[in-house]
C-alpha cells in the first residue's frame, strides 16, 4: 500500500498555497502558529474558553434569577 501524497497547506483566510515552514501567508500576512511549532489551540486555550463559558452561564443565571 502506498502513502497518499501530502497536500500543500493553504492559508485559512485567503486560500493561497503556503510552504509548510512559512511563518506568515505571503498574500494576506496571516500568522501561522502551527508552522512555529506551537499548538493552535492548546490546553491553556481550552481552559480559558471553558472559564469564559462558565462565567457567561453564571451571569445569565443571576440575571434570570433576579428577574423572577
Amino acid at each position: 500500500m502506498t502513502a497518499a501524497p501530502q497536500a500543500a497547506p493553504h492559508c485559512a483566510v485567503c486560500g493561497t498555497p503556503v510552504s509548510s515552514d512559512a511563518q506568515r501567508c505571503p498574500s494576506c500576512g496571516l500568522s501561522r502558529p502551527a508552522a512555529q511549532g506551537g499548538s493552535v489551540l492548546g490546553r491553556h486555550g481550552l481552559w480559558l474558553i471553558a472559564a469564559v463559558l462558565l462565567a457567561v452561564y453564571v451571569v445569565v443565571l443571576l440575571i434570570v434569577s433576579a428577574a423572577r
